[in-house]
């Protein structure tokens, strides 16, 4: 998660505990808070949330592509994480049905729409198209909706922004799940993304704003649903082998 405020709720209804990895890189200012899920039934599961952290020169929060794939890549090298998931907060489009709060999970990839390579091999590369771990069948459960998801490291966009988040099909604009989805695509290590609506583009373009004012509602509904997802798993966690998850993956790819 990118933001500690994105990520206190569930941190407190997890009862997770920071916990410093030794030895660890004294200036990467990574948070790891762990914990052990146990349900009502004989299911257990370990849990990290991983927070890039303030930025040591600037001192707010470590957001964007680089710091998530930073964080994401730490979190797979030190815990070998059966499942990657990028948890936070995502514009969105009225015109595709979002409203402030609702809550998405990925859909079948992940696309950067800022990178723009116009050279034969960089083009596709920079694009991205990452696959997304398949979990269509918690969307049905817990009737949330599915959607592409278009990272970049500007939190306003310019039209070749909008043109580019268009032509992936994609619905949610954010900053962060694509880098994570690279290190899962080049780890073996299946993702997927939760994410909740700031603001609505095509209503109110002022993306600054917006992310401001409609911040707490999306955070409450994201810590809920993702509760909700977590809880799901667990329900489904008997059926679940490393294989058939890098087997869902592979299926998108």
């Amino acid at each position: 998660m990118a933001m500690e405020s994105e990520a206190q709720g569930l941190i407190d209804a997890l009862g997770l505990r920071p916990f410093v990895p030794q030895p660890f890189y004294k200036r990467l200012p990574l948070k790891f808070y762990r914990g052990i899920y146990q349900d009502h039934s004989t299911c257990s599961f370990e849990l990290t949330i991983t927070i890039p952290g303030k930025d040591p020169r600037y001192q707010v929060d470590s957001i964007g592509t680089e710091p998530a794939a930073v964080a994401a890549f730490a979190t797979v090298r030190e815990f070998q994480p059966d499942i990657l998931v990028s948890a936070g907060t995502a514009g969105s489009f009225a015109k595709h049905g979002a409203f402030i709060g609702r809550v998405y999970l990925s859909d079948s990839a992940f696309y950067f729409h800022d990178h723009r390579i116009p050279l034969p091999g960089w083009d596709k590369f920079g694009e991205g198209a990452y696959p997304s771990l398949d979990v269509s069948y918690l969307a049905r459960e817990l009737s949330l909706p599915l959607g592409n998801i278009s990272s970049g490291n500007s939190l306003d966009f310019i039209d070749q922004d909008l043109a580019a988040i268009a032509a992936h099909g994609a619905i949610l604009k954010e900053m962060e799940a694509t880098a994570v989805a690279w290190v899962g695509y080049i780890t073996d290590t299946p993702m997927f993304a939760i994410k909740s609506v700031t603001n609505l583009i095509d209503i109110h373009p002022d993306s600054p704003s917006e992310f401001e004012k409609n911040f707490t509602t999306a955070v409450t509904s994201l810590t809920e649903k993702t509760l909700a997802i977590i809880d799901a798993f667990a329900r489904n966690w008997q059926g679940f082998t490393r294989a058939t998850l890098l087997q869902d993956i592979d299926s998108n790819s």
